[in-house]
């Protein structure tokens, strides 16, 4: 079966964000949405779950998952792809829905991101992407803007008359560079020789006095080897190896317990909490109390990335789960509004 060249990746999804937000051409609500809602169906369908993930669009416009090992797992992905969008729409009542969006793919099961589907097809109709040509915005350079340029650097620190005297004492060498080229020959000349002294100066080898010979008594340390700290929990003081925190293991609901029981047993300490965290940007709420012990489902498993629910008998919580480093790390926590019965 051979495939359609329009469903052939042709440009990174990052790469069109660029170019559009360099462009004069501004997104419509309705561009928004179907990148949008592409990204969310396409991360919910995604055959590359436990690798790294990039998001291509195809010659149609149409947002699909393509493998690659350098990139952040299909998740992160998506929600950084559903960011950068978000930051390209001028409309505060898009943007912040795309913003939602992003929440919602890091922190929701993927059957809970119907409701923010809905909410973006009531907000606009969807449109194809324009895809190009796309005019870049032009600004015409006149020689008072590069004046203006100048004061913007280590010369906008000068006041304006003492800028002025530089300015027209200089005058004399830029008409010179321009008319002269023996002129030109010798000024790169010059800069030539400096460049010499200066790598000269760096790289050559200095001249050192001869090492002294080594005593055949061997020097004993003052300072103590490092000892391995056997703790029951990472601090500050006594860090566990990258490869001793929570190994990888088959059953999510397992790590997750012993994931909280870590965290637990940091106490008030945040240097040790935050050897638990992933250092995203997602929302991260305060974990139950002793959630180690409270019910605990998996709600999803990307592959390196899971969603588990963490209840006790007041509330619940969806936690993220992300494997890195042989390791697993807290990616985003949040409150679920409404807990079932």
């Amino acid at each position: 079966m051979s495939t359609s060249v329009s469903s052939t990746p042709v440009e990174p999804f990052i790469a069109y964000l660029r170019r559009r937000g360099a462009s004069a051409t501004v997104l419509t609500p309705g561009e928004v949405v179907t990148a949008a809602v592409g990204l969310l169906r396409g991360c919910r369908s995604a055959a590359v779950r436990g690798g790294g993930a990039a998001w291509w669009l195809t010659a149609e416009g149409r947002p699909v998952v393509v493998e690659d090992h350098g990139a952040p797992d299909v998740v992160a992905s998506t929600a950084d792809g559903l960011r950068r969008l978000a930051a390209l729409v001028p409309d505060p009542t898009t943007r912040g829905l795309v913003d939602r969006a992003g929440e919602v793919v890091a922190t929701r099961p993927p059957r809970e991101w119907d409701a923010i589907e809905r909410r973006l097809f009531a907000h606009a109709d969807p449109a194809p992407l324009v895809l190009g040509p796309l005019a870049p915005v032009i600004v015409e350079e006149r020689a008072e803007d590069r004046d203006d340029a100048l004061t913007g650097g280590p010369l906008g620190l000068l006041d304006d008359d003492l800028f002025r005297t530089i300015r027209n004492g200089t005058a004399g060498l830029r008409e010179r560079w321009a008319s002269s080229p023996r002129f030109r020959a010798a000024v790169i000349g010059v800069g030539v020789l400096a460049v010499a002294a200066v790598v000269s100066s760096v790289f050559l080898p200095e001249v050192r006095e001869p090492a002294p010979v080594a005593s055949s008594t061997p020097h004993v340390s003052r300072i103590a080897p490092p000892t391995m700290s056997i703790t029951p929990r990472p601090s500050a003081t006594s860090p566990w190896p990258a490869d001793d925190r929570v190994p990888l293991s088959d059953d999510i609901v397992e790590v997750a317990r012993r994931v909280f029981g870590e965290i637990s047993g940091c106490g008030d300490d945040p240097e040790c909490r935050s050897a638990f965290d992933e250092g995203s940007t997602f929302t991260r709420e305060p974990l139950l109390p002793h959630a180690e012990h409270a019910d605990i489902a998996l709600l999803e498993d990307f592959g390196g990335v899971a969603v588990v629910r963490v209840a006790d008998s007041d509330r619940a919580q969806y936690v993220t789960l992300v494997r890195h480093d042989d390791r697993w790390l807290v990616r985003a926590v949040e409150t679920v509004a409404d807990q079932p019965s």
